[in-house]
């Protein structure tokens, strides 16, 4: 038996494809059966019936009964849908295998994190890396490291004799792109049912109280935390930073208040949205018994809410040198 675990499948189209190359591939065998396990998958029972039921009804029926699908909830289920014959160090291999995938930790990064992490370093005034470290902070590989540094402006990027890189500048047409590519990103969305909304205040109070320790609060609220001259007067909803992936267990949204419920339509207005920081390092901090997302982060979550004037009042406060940016004009 051939077996294929998927963490966090959303579209039909992926699950269809999924399907058919399981069929594909049973094509030289008799006996030989497919196992597509799905975890945190996006569909309902009753939907993934009438998808197995469209699929045994396009293909031929000596391939279509060795496919078999199952969802699951956690790695001790695999002991129920696995065959008998599979050894004990087989199922243990395989149950820390999908543990660590339902984890949701970070295991790479984009060239836009690389940028990123040297923005960081820059507005902190923290000193030049050298490439083997920046991308040991940013989770990338070496190839993606050099190609984000091919990106930046030569003369906002200087390299000292030692081979250190770090920022000496960032133009507004490079922060806006970076802000721009960085809000191209899963997010997960939650919606109020109760039809009596907390506020995003009195949300991030609560999650203070779980004492999560890679879970911050950022968008507006984390803009303001780092900079209280902020000139906003209320925040649209609560935005918060995972450390994590997509995959991450969001369970403990119910938990900030039981009408919160998911919905990642485009159509629905969010009351809490969870991004995702895909690095090594959160660089959250706790102040007060509150985790706050870093700076940046929140700069990125007030882009994706289009409060321009909001970046631009950010990034004039952090930037160094005492440089007035205009964002977005």
């Amino acid at each position: 038996m051939t077996v294929q675990v998927t963490v966090g499948m959303r579209t039909a189209r992926d699950l269809r494809s999924m399907l058919m190359n399981a069929a594909y591939s049973l094509r030289g065998s008799d006996d030989q059966e497919f196992l597509c396990l799905l975890f945190k998958s996006g569909f309902s029972n009753k939907r993934l019936a009438e998808e197995v039921e469209q699929f045994l009804a396009v293909v031929r029926t000596d391939l279509g009964r060795r496919v078999h699908l199952k969802a699951l909830k956690s790695p001790s289920d695999l002991v129920h849908v696995l065959p008998p014959s599979i050894c004990d160090a087989e199922l243990e291999e395989l149950q820390l295998r999908v543990a660590e995938a339902l984890s949701g930790k970070p295991k790479n990064s984009s060239k836009e994190a690389v940028v990123g992490m040297l923005l960081h370093r820059w507005i902190n005034r923290l000193p030049a890396v050298k490439v083997p470290e920046l991308a040991a902070l940013s989770g990338a590989s070496f190839p993606t490291v050099y190609a984000a540094l091919s990106m930046i402006e030569p003369s906002s990027l200087h390299r000292d004799e030692d081979r250190c890189v770090s920022l000496c500048g960032f133009s507004p047409e490079a922060w806006q792109q970076w802000l721009s590519i960085s809000t191209d990103s899963i997010k997960a969305k939650f919606i109020d049912r109760s039809g009596l909304p907390r506020s995003p205040e009195k949300l991030a109070r609560q999650l203070a109280k779980l004492g999560r320790q890679d879970v911050a609060i950022g968008g507006v609220l984390g803009a303001k935390h780092h900079f209280p001259g902020l000139d906003i007067t209320a925040a649209p909803h609560l935005d918060l930073l995972m450390h994590g992936t997509q995959h991450a267990d969001l369970s403990f949204v119910e938990q900030l208040d039981p009408g919160l419920v998911r919905d990642d339509s485009t159509q629905a207005h969010g009351h809490v949205i969870v991004n995702f920081v895909n690095r090594p390092h959160s660089l959250f901090v706790m102040q007060d018994g509150v985790m706050w997302a870093d700076v940046l982060d929140c700069m990125v979550n007030l882009w994706d809410s289009h409060l321009l004037h909001q970046v631009e009042n950010l990034i004039n406060h952090v930037a160094p040198g005492g440089l007035r940016y205009q964002i977005g004009n």
